[in-house]
């Protein structure tokens, strides 16, 4: 087979459009749907991070001893990421045919479903584990039909800033869960701010869809002209998959996911576990890293736009995120600890203000769904599940060295991707 050819020399092969086109660029309302996004994915993502603010409440009610909170406390949240991955991967090629809109309708309803599905018959502990592969079932093509409405509405100097509002909805339900959904679960349950979720989902996420969003802008031209043959989209997307830059790209996706996925899952049980932490303290304390890693977010996004630096922005944070964080753990006092997980997660946010729309350019237009689908997929069964249960081996206790080497290795391995990145795309 050929060598691994350029994404204009795809696009050109392909008959698609080299970028946006006019009318997408010119739609006065484009900038509501990134909005709606935003909305969809800080409700999605309190509905899967949920669980990690549970988690003590819930080995609590278990009478789950350490271990055996480390172990069902771990699958629970693995379990979900593998799901969402393989869904990823296998589900968004019939969400692409359905349509992004349609499909943000259906898995809007369903994950609502599962997530209070979880909570009533969470004294089953396989039926609990079940709810959370169903969520993350539901979820999986989540991410790649915001992508592909991204890529079908925005230009390429735009779509930074683009991806980093719906983005933004990550950061503010890490951010803001554990202000709502600790108090709600300390006074009235843990299941409870299951519920909360599911009510939200189906009365703020599901109207707002089916209101702004819409699969392409008004004058813009459908997929007709494109050769949308299965044979032709497998080759695209095996020209893109086995390039450098994907290769590079991915393996950033991998690490990145590791460590902010699984440190995001299992700080609430790192911190409950010191002796100068209450539960209570969760509300505050793990969301403080986060109101400024928000802010880092929207920086990172507008500095990418601007430069044309986005991957050797990400490896430059990644390295000093690793530095910090190896700073910031086996600390005596609490606020070193917290200031070095803040500054690190900071760090870290480089990278998410960069992925998708470097997955964005690497593939064609129409089979950005289908790409960022792979893309996002591997790095979730890879970074999230097995990252999710990697970390809570480490981090599940802070009465214990956290042995904090495995970390910035992830750290460095990332930087060092992001710099071979930067040389193939210039992007």
């Amino acid at each position: 087979m050929s060598a691994p050819q350029t994404s204009a020399a795809q696009n050109a092969k392909l008959k698609v459009p080299a970028g946006n086109t006019t009318p997408s660029a010119q739609h006065p309302g484009r900038w509501k749907i990134p909005l709606v996004l935003m909305v969809t994915m800080y409700i999605g993502y309190l509905d899967r991070m949920n669980i990690s603010l549970a988690l003590p409440l819930i080995a609590e009610e278990m009478q789950w001893s350490l271990s055996d909170k480390q172990y069902y406390g771990g699958l629970l949240m693995s379990c979900f990421y593998m799901a969402y991955g393989l869904a990823n991967l296998f589900l968004t090629p019939f969400a692409a045919r359905l349509g992004p809109r349609k499909s943000l309708l259906i898995i809007i309803v369903l994950w609502s479903v599962f997530t209070s599905l979880g909570a009533v018959f969470s004294h089953l502990l396989l039926v609990f584990i079940a709810s959370r592969i169903l969520l993350g079932i539901s979820e999986g093509t989540h991410v790649p039909m915001m992508n592909q409405l991204t890529k079908n509405w925005f230009s390429d100097n735009e779509r930074s800033r683009a991806t980093g509002i719906w983005m933004a909805g990550l950061f503010m339900a890490i951010l803001t869960g554990p202000l709502l959904l600790v108090p709600v679960m300390h006074h009235f349950g843990w299941r409870s701010g299951f519920h909360l979720l599911a009510i939200a989902g189906l009365i703020l996420s599901l109207p707002l869809v089916y209101l702004f969003v819409k699969d392409h802008p008004p004058k813009q031209d459908d997929h007709s002209d494109f050769d949308n043959s299965s044979q032709q989209q497998r080759y695209a997307l095996w020209q893109v998959v086995r390039s450098p830059a994907y290769i590079a790209a991915q393996c950033m996706g991998v690490f990145n996911n590791m460590l902010a996925v699984g440190i995001s899952n299992w700080m609430p049980s790192y911190l409950s576990s010191r002796d100068d932490v209450e539960y209570s303290d969760l509300a505050y304390l793990n969301a403080v890293p986060y109101a400024f890693s928000l802010l880092a977010l929207f920086a990172f996004t507008w500095i990418g736009d601007k430069t044309s630096r986005r991957a050797l922005n990400a490896a430059i944070c990644f390295f000093l995120g690793g530095l910090t964080l190896f700073l910031s753990f086996n600390q005596e006092s609490l606020m070193v600890t917290m200031l070095g997980f803040t500054l690190g997660v900071c760090c870290i946010t480089a990278f998410t203000a960069c992925e998708h729309p470097v997955v964005q350019r690497l593939f064609p237009q129409h089979l950005v769904a289908q790409g960022s689908g792979i893309f996002n997929g591997t790095a979730m069964i890879l970074g999230g599940g097995l990252g999710t249960f990697l970390v809570g081996q480490i981090m599940a206790d802070s009465n214990f060295q956290v042995n904090i080497w495995p970390l910035f290795f992830l750290c460095v391995a990332a930087s060092i991707s992001g710099v071979f990145l930067h040389k193939i795309i210039r992007f």
